[in-house]
């Protein structure tokens, strides 16, 4: 069984890829249906002066989600996903994944 209803719209995954000698770039490996969801009203500070939101992004219980991939949804908004937050889920015959994600400013 899967979660179609529950998603609103499309994001772009990408994840680190070494291209060799020390450098290492951003590709895309997917694009996943999902629903991205605030979870704090508030701001946070992530690291060095930049701060974050906090947001909830469900999807399929198929679909694999790392700490570090930067996610790219409908209106060009990125978000990180945060270490510890990738949570697979498991209500009935329903999977789905639910992810812990960042937009920063």
């Amino acid at each position: 069984m899967r979660l179609t209803h529950l998603m609103t719209g499309q994001v772009i995954v990408s994840r680190l890829s070494d291209l060799g000698g020390d450098k290492m770039a951003f590709s895309t490996v997917t694009g996943i249906f999902a629903t991205v969801q605030p979870l704090t009203d508030s701001k946070s500070a992530i690291a060095n002066g930049v701060f974050g939101k906090t947001f909830v992004l469900y999807t399929d219980g198929r679909v694999s989600l790392y700490q570090g991939d930067r996610l790219r949804d409908d209106d060009n908004n990125f978000y990180t996903v945060k270490s510890g937050g990738v949570t697979r889920r498991q209500f009935g015959r329903m999977s789905f994944t639910k992810t812990i994600i960042e937009l920063t400013f």
